[in-house]
């Protein structure tokens, strides 16, 4: 089965366009440094208080009423892409895991080998349609819960996970395009609820999810985004990540998607800059949260 819907962005260009892409790019040697900073914040990882932590990339350890959710969890490199950005904390060190999300299958949001390592934790699995087939092969005792866009699971009597949509796409193999759903995620309590967007595009599923939910914190991606004839149909640059925040209605704006691996044409450093200049202008509502960091909410 193949899933094919209103934000399928994997119809918007061809796979001859990431060739030529690969193929005509300019080969510059450089040497790319990540200028984020990173922060120890282990101490406040046993709080019984909610929590957003950032691991790098898309990665986040979310705690809401006592219930810790792991987010697209990537501790190492990745096959084909180094990591600038060290993970800033053991897995020991993370505690107990309740509930993994991930939200597709592109190799920069689901890694296998992370997942083999979180599995002593005995978590439950949260995924779109279709993703669990991918991680039967890995264990075929994983827990696994499998979610449309919009249907929801109960953590908790306090807490519950939407599945809701993104304009993104799933690929891990040559024969494998849209095997799975994708999609990003609502987490809410009666205290917090907060959007995590996965991989998307900008479109109007931003204000769709805005009228539904009120939203506390956005976490969204803020880099990937050149070349733009490719990457504007998958990735957020920072004007359009603000461009959806607006269009959420969110409280707080989390950037994330970047500073960690280099999957495109721009400088590593550059979303960060970026969003550095968006600060001024929306300096109470844009939190640069820093890898590692534990912010209370």
């Amino acid at each position: 089965m193949r899933y094919t819907n209103r934000f399928d962005s994997s119809k918007e260009f061809s796979f001859l366009d990431i060739l030529k892409w690969q193929l005509l790019k300019k080969k510059t040697i450089t040497r790319e440094i990540s200028s984020l900073e990173l922060v120890d914040n282990s101490g406040l990882l046993d709080t019984k208080d909610d929590f957003i932590c950032w691991l790098g990339h898309a990665s986040f350890l979310i705690q809401l009423d006592k219930i810790r959710v792991l987010f697209d969890p990537i501790f190492e490199n990745i096959p084909f892409y180094k990591r600038y950005s060290p993970t800033p904390y053991s897995l020991e060190l993370l505690g107990d895991i309740d509930y993994v999300f991930i939200s597709h299958t592109h190799y920069d949001h689901f890694d296998i080998k992370t997942i083999k390592r979180v599995l002593y934790k005995k978590p439950i699995f949260i995924v779109p349609l279709g993703l669990d087939k991918y991680l039967y092969k890995i264990d075929k005792n994983i827990k696994c819960i499998k979610l449309d866009w919009y249907n929801s699971f109960n953590l908790s009597d306090e807490v519950e996970l939407f599945l809701v949509p993104a304009k993104h796409w799933c690929k891990r193999g040559l024969f494998d395009i849209n095997r799975a759903l994708w999609g990003g995620a609502i987490l809410s309590s009666k205290n917090s609820t907060i959007y995590f967007a996965g991989d998307t595009a900008y479109d109007i599923h931003f204000k769709e999810i805005g009228s539904r939910y009120s939203i506390d914190y956005a976490l969204l991606p803020i880099g990937a985004y050149n070349p733009s004839n490719i990457m504007k149909y998958n990735h957020l640059n920072p004007k359009e990540a603000l461009r959806a925040y607006i269009d959420l209605d969110a409280d707080i704006f989390i950037p994330m998607h970047y500073g960690t691996f280099k999957l495109s044409d721009e400088p590593l450093n550059e979303p960060s800059e970026w969003i550095d200049r968006l600060i001024k202008d929306y300096k109470d509502k844009i939190y640069k949260i820093k890898i590692g960091e534990v912010k209370l909410c």
